[in-house]
């Protein structure tokens, strides 16, 4: 038999239903008294906010006034979702071996780099080398010539000398 309510129809109470699912009155609690153990979370109860064993991303949440809503889901931010230990630690385990891949592909660029500048330093080195092969060549000339017009002027100077005797030979 049904009963009308506030417009809504209602089932009447069932008394023969579990002791466990029958709501009862709290009662006020004093200091010395311990508070109750809270039901295990797998239990499906929509009022604690978990439909069963569903997962995160899709338990409810009560807002407002007994209305429920799924919560909101940004997988990026979602710690909640409960992954199996042996999926754990291969995540684990990817996000540490993409993090060295990513150290090492860094570190190859890095070491392309540093040859491409050392490639540039030899060729400079080259250019360096044949520039002061070429002014030691021109310093050789230049010593050789002015080695040349040294020995020209004394020569000169010593054909003066001569010269110069020469005359006085003939005065005397």
């Amino acid at each position: 038999m049904k009963i009308k309510k506030d417009g809504h129809l209602v089932e009447p109470l069932d008394l023969d239903v579990d002791a466990k699912s029958q709501k009862t009155p709290k009662k006020k609690q004093t200091g010395s008294e311990q508070p109750s153990r809270k039901r295990p979370r797998s239990e499906s109860d929509p009022k604690d906010g978990n439909e069963g064993n569903l997962p995160s991303a899709v338990k409810t949440s009560r807002k407002g006034k007994g209305k429920v809503t799924e919560s909101s889901h940004r997988p990026d931010m979602d710690t909640n979702v409960d992954i199996p230990a042996e999926d754990r630690r291969t995540l684990k385990m990817t996000t540490v071996l993409s993090n060295i891949i990513e150290h090492h592909a860094r570190k190859n660029q890095r070491l392309a780099s540093l040859e491409e500048d050392l490639a540039h330093a030899k060729l400079e080195e080259e250019k360096l080398k044949a520039t002061i092969e070429a002014l030691e060549k021109e310093k050789s000339e230049m010593n050789a010539r002015v080695a040349l017009m040294e020995r020209k002027d004394l020569y000169d100077l010593l054909e003066a000398k001569m010269e110069g005797f020469q005359i006085a030979n003939h005065q005397e």
